[in-house]
């Protein structure tokens, strides 16, 4: 089971912090850099469409793949069930959402336009809101306090140790 937090914990880092530095490392080149890439309008036109694209199709699979998977996971029985299925879907998640914000950075520097840097932030934004620390892992599966503790021994606490 502890096998399956270190998962948890490992790539949801991995991928909020690779997420975060590309960003970063973007918009400082789009705003610092003395070197430009230069595309003609039209080229820049649909890079622009096709990025916001990307980005709406992005937050809303991440959105859809958290209302429908979190509720299933929490119905499933047995501890050790809960926990790789929820491993799955942050490892699931986390990758395709540092992809898409990768690309949308590349995009963005390629094309010269911020907006899509823009577009990257509101998804970095997702993979932040959707962090997986201890007491979101206990509200998405459902767990008992007894299972908490369990798991994470003194590093959980809950309201009957006051």
């Amino acid at each position: 089971m502890n096998e399956h937090i270190t998962h948890i914990q490992r790539h949801s880092r991995l991928g909020l912090w690779t997420s975060v530095a590309t960003v970063i490392a973007a918009g400082l080149f789009l705003w610092l850099s003395p070197r430009q890439f230069v595309q003609n309008a039209y080229t820049c036109q649909w890079m622009l469409v096709a990025g916001a694209l990307l980005a709406i199709g992005t937050v809303s699979m991440a959105l859809l793949a958290i209302r429908k998977r979190i509720p299933h996971l929490r119905q499933s029985e047995g501890l050790d069930t809960k926990l790789g299925g929820y491993a799955s879907h942050v490892r699931h998640l986390y990758r395709s959402l540092a992809a898409s914000i990768i690309i949308l950075c590349l995009m963005a520097v390629v094309s010269g336009q911020s907006i899509l840097l823009i577009l990257a932030i509101v998804t970095t934004m997702i993979l932040i809101l959707s962090y997986p620390n201890i007491y979101k892992l206990k509200a998405d599966l459902g767990l008992t306090d007894q299972e908490m503790r369990h798991l994470f021994g003194e590093k959980y606490f809950d309201n009957d140790s006051q």
